[in-house]
């Protein structure tokens, strides 16, 4: 049971005691817990695919029968072809994989990302720079969107590749990667030079329609713990396959090379089964959540919402970014950890520098301090509006006690 005895700093006294509250998790957008029925699947396949998929022996082959298989069902899942499918440890590796690339390329290349990328590759692309690299970081609108146009008008004869968030992890802004694939072929067209277009896609899989191939993209990013998988798998769509720095046993087509996890895969490929069966039931569900989320926090003195989630279609419902300042957004999520309710201020992958941690939220135009003061509450498939009332009810007290000393 959750015991909400919040002791107020240097306060003698004691925050209200809401006894029928269990823990609450709403930090969604940083692992979703897994799926019930994934522990088994994943116990059962590690004693029953036992040996390398590279082995040659029967359970060598055995292993890889089933690493094919299951290739293929995310390959139907996302209308693919399988072999543009690679497995990998999750979406930072996937998104590595494309950027250390790059180092085969020529000198002075000219690189285009969102300046709110993750920071698997707005750290990559940094450091890029000091290889030659010309990088240009885009920023987004008021609203957390970054405007096509823009992206266009940056090509140049030298440009190879572009990368663009699908949707955000802090803010949840969906972007318009259809549109902005469409005028980079164009420019292709136009120029005779290809542009290698990439989106990091972790947090559109199985919770909004994302189907690769229908997309003007070469290339995107997946990452099974988003979706209920376990930690440490991933995929990488690749439209064509692409030269790359690693090297080593020649798996997953030689772009990454290791011994595949199929338990893992096994795993992954289940839980995008199940994201996409109730992609609709599940969205529908927290987008309704989301609405009383809003009109909760809303109650709340000193909150204010960052972006405009009155426009549904330009953010994903599972998302919403808030902030408490001048109260420090890292102290509100201390404090609501402590009564078992989990929240977060951003990314779960963000440095410990702390103007790195607020680059997503100041590079869209919001001040320092609003930024330092934001907190992300992400919604998912199991979670219910007796948990939004009773987070909303302790959050309330939470600001009230700390608004005396940060006014």
């Amino acid at each position: 049971m959750l015991s909400v005895q919040l002791a107020a700093i240097e306060m003698n006294t004691f925050f209200a005691y809401y006894p029928c509250m269990e823990s609450i998790y709403f930090d969604w957008a940083a692992t979703a817990p897994i799926l019930p029925e994934l522990p088994q699947l994943i116990s059962e396949a590690l004693f029953t695919f036992q040996g390398n998929p590279s082995s040659i022996h029967s359970s060598g082959k055995k292993s890889k029968t089933e690493l094919e298989y299951n290739r293929k069902v995310f390959a139907k899942l996302l209308e693919t072809k399988p072999e543009q499918l690679i497995f990998t440890s999750g979406g930072s590796e996937s998104n590595s994989i494309i950027f250390s690339s790059l180092f085969l390329k020529k000198p002075g290349s000219h690189i285009i990302l969102s300046a709110i990328e993750h920071p698997s590759i707005y750290e990559f692309a940094t450091n890029l720079k000091s290889f030659g690299y010309e990088i240009d970081f885009i920023k987004p609108a008021a609203n957390g969107i970054i405007i096509p146009e823009n992206i266009e008008k940056h090509l140049k004869k030298n440009t190879t590749l572009v990368s663009i968030m699908t949707v955000n992890n802090e803010t949840g802004a969906i972007q318009k990667i259809n549109e902005i694939g469409k005028l980079i072929r164009h420019f292709e067209q136009k120029n005779g030079r290809k542009v290698h277009f990439h989106t990091d896609a972790v947090q559109a899989l199985g919770k909004i329609p994302f189907k690769p191939g229908l997309l003007n993209i070469d290339s995107a990013s997946f990452s099974a713990h988003k979706i209920g998988g376990p930690k440490g798998v991933g995929m990488l769509f690749l439209k064509k396959p692409l030269n790359v720095i690693s090297s080593g046993g020649g798996q997953e087509f030689t772009i990454r090379p290791g011994t595949e996890n199929i338990a893992g895969i096994k795993a992954f490929a289940r839980a995008m089964e199940i994201s996409l069966e109730k992609l609709d039931i599940n969205y529908k569900l927290v987008q309704s959540l989301k609405t009383i989320l809003i009109d909760e926090l809303k109650k709340i003195k000193g909150i204010k919402f960052l972006f405009d989630n009155n426009f549904e279609s330009d953010y994903s419902p599972y998302i919403v970014n808030a902030t408490v300042a001048p109260i420090p957004g890292e102290v509100v999520v201390r404090m609501l950890s402590d009564e078992g309710i989990q929240i977060s201020t951003g990314s779960a992958c963000s440095s410990r520098n702390s103007k790195k941690k607020l680059r997503v939220l100041t590079a869209s135009g919001i001040s320092e301090q609003e930024a330092s003061g934001s907190i992300r509450i992400s919604l998912g498939w199991s979670s219910t509006k007796e948990e939004i009332l009773n987070f909303s009810l302790v959050l309330n007290t939470i600001i009230s006690k700390l608004r005396i000393y940060h006014k």
